[in-house]
């Protein structure tokens, strides 16, 4: 019998595992990630990481599903129910250097998504957790008068879209497009969901 084979020992094994992956992604990113990076970061055995994923990709694919569980459930406590609070949390004006370095890890990542159909599925599965959480803020929006009558799903994807710009321009070039892309969003929130002059 393993150590960890009891729900909950396995379930502290998969966080220990996932927060050294997280710290190991923000210290090296993706390209330079090993299992030994990982194992770095991992207060256990080396061994212990063989034991529950044979690749550095099948960890990574794992840590993608427990992030998307950790969204869920933050997505589930939050009880906003507007498209500012949805950006404050998506799109901050300043990241600390960790989020950054992590939100650059998760961008190359996502690079994988376009081979490889583990990748796209975790990627697929993301976008349609937070698209469909900014469809129903806008319907609230909307329902309640905050909010012109948009189309939601499109509004939804013309944010997202703009979010996903961002944060991948940010990641790939030395331009500081944070600030002056949450001013977009902020004017297009104001004036065209809002109705503001």
């Amino acid at each position: 019998m393993s150590a960890d084979s009891d729900t909950g020992d396995r379930g502290d094994t998969r966080t220990a595992i996932m927060e050294a992956t997280y710290r190991a992604l923000c210290t090296h990113g993706y390209a330079d990630l090993t299992i030994q990076a990982i194992a770095d970061e991992f207060e256990k055995s080396k061994s212990l990481l063989y034991y529950h994923y044979e690749t550095k990709d099948d960890l990574l694919l794992d840590f993608l599903d427990w992030l998307l569980e950790r969204w869920k459930d933050e997505l589930r406590e939050d009880e906003a129910d507007d498209v500012e609070s949805f950006v404050d949390g998506i799109l901050p004006r300043e990241l600390g250097e960790e989020r950054e370095e992590f939100r650059a890890a998760i961008v190359e990542i996502r690079a994988q998504a376009a081979s490889k159909p583990a990748y796209r599925e975790r990627f697929t599965r993301s976008d349609d957790l937070f698209r469909g959480v900014l469809v129903e803020r806008i319907e609230a929006g909307v329902d309640r008068g905050a909010y012109r009558d948009v189309a939601p799903e499109a509004t939804a994807d013309l944010l997202m879209s703009v979010i996903d710009g961002a944060m991948l321009r940010r990641a790939t070039t030395d331009a500081d497009v944070m600030g002056n892309t949450r001013d977009g969003v902020d004017v297009y929130v104001a004036r065209v969901l809002r109705g503001e002059q």
